[in-house]
């Protein structure tokens, strides 16, 4: 199957029994594990760190819109960044569906940004690992970045899942969004230690921070570890 057949304007719909939220999703893909995991499990929200009403959002690795219809639903205004068209549509077609509006920006956030970079498509239809990193062996396209200097706001909160770019993102990061929850990907880099001294800098930056630990001992993330990823809660 090539990337471009994974997408059709005859799409099934799946509706959240929990959130009453509608999402297109393609059969044979990685949206319903997406569905899942933002939506029904509710991945970026602990209780002691909500999605509230009135705060703007700034949805970093937007993929079929997920995290944003969710934030949306709580009240939350939102501004979502996705490189990849095809992902763009759906997030356009979610938002339609559940009668909602959000900022769309078609790039992804970088470092630096410097016109084009490719995009590495996750194999086996799993977009949902679209990395600028990772080179998955299922194809590339050009994508337009922007700088996340452009993007940071101190009175914005930020959700960061783009596949392994959130590392040089936060340990770039000398300024602080309102609330930051971002996935570290191990699969990209088993370096434990980079992942230890970014959580320390996030310390010195937010008041709490809540992250997962891992035994001094460890300096490399074995591949029997499962999820190979952590979620990081600062605010």
């Amino acid at each position: 199957m090539i990337y471009k057949d994974l997408f059709s304007n005859d799409l099934p719909i799946y509706e959240s029994k929990k959130t009453g939220l509608k999402f297109y999703y393609r059969p044979n893909t990685s949206d319903i594990k997406t569905i899942m995991e933002v939506v029904e499990k509710g991945c970026y929200e602990k209780t002691y760190f909500k999605i509230e009403k009135g705060e703007h959002w700034v949805d970093l690795g937007g993929n079929i819109g997920a995290f944003t219809c969710l934030a949306i639903s709580k009240g939350a205004t939102v501004d979502v960044y996705e490189p990849d068209d095809m992902h763009c549509d759906l997030i356009k077609k979610n938002l339609e569906l559940n009668g909602f509006k959000a900022n769309i920006i078609q790039k992804a956030v970088v470092v630096d940004a410097k016109g084009k970079i490719n995009l590495f498509i996750g194999r086996n239809g799993n977009t949902w690992r679209n990395s600028l990193l990772k080179d998955w062996g299922f194809g590339k396209k050009e994508v337009e970045t922007i700088s996340i200097r452009d993007v940071i706001n101190k009175d914005h909160c930020c959700k960061i899942d783009i596949e392994g770019f959130e590392m040089p993102i936060i340990e770039s990061l000398n300024c602080r969004f309102k609330k930051l929850v971002f996935e570290w990907s191990f699969d990209i880099d088993n370096n434990i230690e980079r992942y230890r001294n970014a959580s320390k800098k996030m310390q010195k930056q937010y008041e709490i921070v809540h992250w997962g630990k891992i035994k001094e001992e460890h300096t490399k993330w074995k591949k029997e570890w499962f999820p190979p990823c952590k979620t990081i809660f600062c605010y």
